[in-house]
């Protein structure tokens, strides 16, 4: 309940903020540097209509029942108050597991409620160790909200992702701290002696899922039918100088960069899409920010590893609930402080009606093709080839220039 209400509470302030501010007369803002006031027009504030998962009304399943779901939902208790089309009846338990994972009756799709980051980490290693839980065919899908990057989509809107990116392996300096020969402030914790040189890594750094699954995912996904955002959302995406950001909101195919540390502003997300493209070797497209996926794909990639699931089951399709930068007219303090997260509901929403497509081409084509799996097409696993197969990115610099660390 606590995440719930916290959540809830930021995207309820974000909205009120932007109302606040563009009510029946619109607001220019002082921007300070900006060439440009914003004049914004009114918006409907966030209602907290939905409601949080509770365990009140469900049967707990006695300690051992066997169990191997066709699907397993990851998301958070306030994310899965947006999900209406399952009817989870059943709890499950098990020795050192605190979360919540509740099932149809059937036991056909699941829905585990877990932490943010290094916390989902352990929760998601303790899920594994539920006796009588079999994930080994399993599709799991990965998913939440964050913010986006307007190059590659827009708020309200979702993203499924080849890619996770681990946002915090590094060193940073600020101020006057920062040596005066770097562009920026952010580069490897083991320092290259050359810009875009690639560094050394502990293998955390990036996992790559299933490329083929992502395709057919991306297919039906991209047949969903979103809602828009607000009015006064509507007219902010206007003013960004990025065609993707422009849009009204749609289903993005591009990758998702994490850490335990929030980040916005056009410094930090030019930092973000360099150290990207460096473990990338310039093959990521960083869209996604947020504080989840990174520590939740480290615990299912070792329960890969110890083969408790199947990696080339796993997605990520998240939601976008604001841009991860400002427009040009504001700042990056109003930008995250004044408009917020505005676009929190609709985009779990959208991105709640892509998963539910997925999930019953899952259902439907079991038999046909997903019970034996989907073969990947490209190398899927992390850096160190823990799963096999070569890997085909972070073997040679290759990305693109905007140095963080200087020559």
């Amino acid at each position: 309940m606590e995440s719930y209400l916290s959540n809830l509470f930021c995207a309820f302030v974000g909205a009120l903020a932007l109302a606040v501010l563009t009510t029946a007369n619109p607001v220019a803002l002082d921007v300070g540097s900006c060439q440009h006031a914003t004049t914004v027009t009114a918006t409907a504030t966030i209602a907290p209509t939905a409601s949080a998962s509770t365990t009140s009304s469900l049967a707990t399943a006695s300690p051992g029942t066997p169990l191997s779901p066709k699907v397993l939902l990851i998301a958070n208790t306030f994310e899965f108050g947006y999900l209406e089309e399952y009817n989870f009846t059943t709890v499950y338990t098990g020795d050192l597991f605190e979360q919540l994972l509740a099932c149809t009756t059937d036991g056909t799709v699941c829905k585990l409620a877990c932490g943010q980051e290094l916390v989902s980490a352990s929760q998601i290693t303790s899920l594994l160790l539920i006796p009588g839980l079999d994930l080994r065919k399993t599709y799991i899908i990965v998913t939440g909200t964050g913010g986006v990057n307007p190059k590659y989509g827009t708020a309200g809107g979702a993203a499924i992702s080849t890619f996770g990116i681990q946002w915090e392996w590094g060193n940073m300096f600020l101020g006057t701290d920062l040596p005066a020969n770097f562009s920026g402030q952010y580069f490897s914790s083991y320092a290259q002696d050359a810009p875009f040189k690639y560094p050394f890594t502990v293998g955390t750094e990036v996992y790559k899922l299933n490329e083929a699954l992502v395709d057919r995912f991306y297919s039906v996904g991209s047949k969903v039918t979103y809602e828009d955002v607000s009015e006064a959302s509507q007219k902010l995406r206007t003013t960004y100088i990025y065609d993707a950001a422009k849009q009204a909101p749609f289903l993005a195919r591009c990758d998702t960069v994490s850490a335990q540390t929030y980040w916005h502003g056009n410094v930090a997300g030019e930092n973000v899409e360099y150290y990207s493209a460096v473990v990338t070797t310039g093959k990521a497209r960083p869209c996604n920010t947020n504080q989840d996926d990174q520590g939740r794909l480290v615990a299912l990639f070792l329960g890969a590893v110890h083969k408790k699931i199947d990696f080339g089951r796993i997605s990520m399709i998240k939601a976008f609930s604001n841009f991860d930068r400002p427009p040009p007219q504001l700042t990056a303090y109003q930008s995250r402080f004044y408009v917020g997260e505005g676009a929190t509901e609709p985009g779990l929403r959208n991105s709640w009606k892509t998963i539910v497509a997925v999930v019953d081409d899952v259902l439907d084509n079991w038999e046909t093709i997903f019970e034996a799996g989907i073969k990947p097409n490209t190398y899927m696993g992390d850096l160190r080839e823990r799963l096999g197969g070569t890997s085909d990115f972070g073997t040679t610099a290759g990305a693109a220039g905007g140095s963080v660390q200087g020559a």
